[in-house]
């Protein structure tokens, strides 16, 4: 699943989507009921309460991954078939695996207004990895050099540096990432939300940023009503390609899919991420063109107890 794509990228990792157009969520004045409480043009999904505060480099879950992805944009994302395509990134090269050049797309800002630049990512991956500031994707960063002082070995290690002496800014548009050693295939790690920029105003309470996040992706922050519902609108601002195709989102918090379900049903929910047991043997006839399949990559396992 990557970066927000409208309502098509809502469906992305879905197991069994069901179609906006199909029940619930008509927007354009037809007979179905509108969902209730949904400004018009948003779209409505189930998506649950997220484990922590909403922060790229704190989110490795799937309830937040979903809000962080629509918020923030990184350097790159991929394709339907794998393939890199930058977003907030020009370029990035390498001759060496060791040393990359990332040159930024010009004009970026965040939802505040202010410019995306060199810094923003620097001071982003610098805080990020720095073990004081106990993120939970911290580990990502490890690839660059001066890592091991900003993120020690050891039960009770503390920072000795603020700073990975890895990273350097060459102008706004530009900077450079140098690693403790070659690693070929480090521009596809950056596709990771983790690698996603900060703007200055978080570094002033990143606590209060978590949970009104400020970010630079195709939506911006709305609201966030705990344990019932996170809503996002379209930044009607962004120049990426993965740019918003309706003018919200609306994720909503449900105690089972079988609860979701009913809701879709009855107008009140556009998508749901996965049909329950009880509805797979009639999806089908109760939803008819709005019950959509499709493949999603996902890890799955059972696990005998003994």
């Amino acid at each position: 699943m990557r970066g927000a794509k409208s309502a098509k990228w809502v469906a992305g990792a879905i197991v069994v989507a069901l179609a906006a157009t199909a029940c619930g969520g008509n927007d354009d004045g037809g007979d179905k009921p509108k969902a209730s409480g949904k400004p018009a043009g948003y779209v409505s999904i189930d998506v649950g309460e997220p484990q922590k505060s909403i922060i790229p480099a704190d989110t490795n879950e799937t309830n937040g991954s979903y809000i962080v992805q629509s918020l923030f944009t990184q350097l790159l994302d991929f394709d339907g078939d794998g393939n890199i395509v930058y977003t907030n990134a020009e370029s990035i090269e390498t001759k060496d695996s060791k040393t990359w050049t990332v040159k930024l797309k010009k004009g970026w800002k965040f939802h505040d207004g202010t410019p995306v630049t060199s810094q923003s990512y620097i001071d982003a991956w610098n805080w990020s990895a720095n073990i004081d500031n106990k993120m939970q994707n911290s580990f990502w960063f490890e690839d660059i050099k001066g890592y091991e002082d900003v993120h020690p070995d050891g039960e009770g290690a503390k920072a000795k540096s603020k700073e990975m002496s890895g990273l350097k800014a060459v102008d706004d548009t530009t900077f450079t990432i140098e690693l403790s050693k070659p690693v070929p295939y480090f521009e596809y790690k950056l596709g990771y939300a983790t690698w996603a920029p900060l703007p200055k105003v978080f570094f002033d309470d990143p606590k209060a940023f978590g949970q009104k996040p400020v970010g630079n992706g195709p939506y911006s922050f709305e609201k966030w009503t705990h344990k019932k519902l996170f809503q996002v609108k379209a930044n009607e601002d962004y120049t990426g390609p993965n740019k918003a195709k309706n003018k919200g989102v609306q994720f909503k918090n449900y105690a089972t899919v079988e609860a979701a379900y009913q809701d879709v049903l009855s107008g009140n929910l556009d998508m749901i991420r996965q049909v329950g047991p009880k509805d797979l043997p009639k999806y089908k006839s109760d939803l008819g063109d709005g019950a959509i399949e499709q493949e999603y990559a996902a890890v799955q396992s059972i696990v005998p107890a003994f």
